[in-house]
């Protein structure tokens, strides 16, 4: 009498060995491309309160009669923009942020990922706004 051995062969392993290495080699480009549009996300939402932040500023503050977008101004980590009065603490630990231009016509923010401790190192979200255009978008 033949007793029948339990386990499972070392095909059947190669087997589920190969579906995982399918599965991971799909699944992780998607996690990375999913965390890039994150942090994207986060820029472009910082960069839009600054927008807001800029707008009011506009309207509040007229130059000399003329109003005018603020043009050089950088945001540091750990309070608020007083000029602007915008809060940007919580994208300041992943980004450097600062309206690089402006004048009567309109401004333009620059968002840079930091190297440490986010993945952010290289990375640059730009937007030219303009009062009389549609607002331009530029990223890396």
């Amino acid at each position: 009498m033949k007793k029948h051995a339990k386990g499972v062969t070392l095909m059947e392993l190669m087997v589920v060995i190969v579906i995982v290495a399918i599965l991971a080699a799909v699944a992780v480009p998607l996690y990375v491309n999913y965390v890039k549009d994150a942090q994207r996300t986060e820029a472009k939402g910082a960069i839009g309160a600054v927008i807001t932040a800029q707008q009011q500023y506009f309207q509040l503050n007229p130059d000399g009669g003329e109003p005018e977008y603020l043009n050089s101004e950088l945001f540091t980590v750990g309070g608020v923009n007083q000029t602007l009065k915008c809060d940007l603490t919580d994208a300041l630990k992943n980004w450097d942020i600062a309206v690089i231009s402006g004048d009567a016509n309109g401004f333009e923010v620059e968002a840079t990922g930091k190297p440490s401790p986010a993945s952010t190192a290289g990375r640059l979200v730009r937007l030219k706004y303009s009062r009389t255009a549609k607002p331009e978008w530029h990223e890396e």
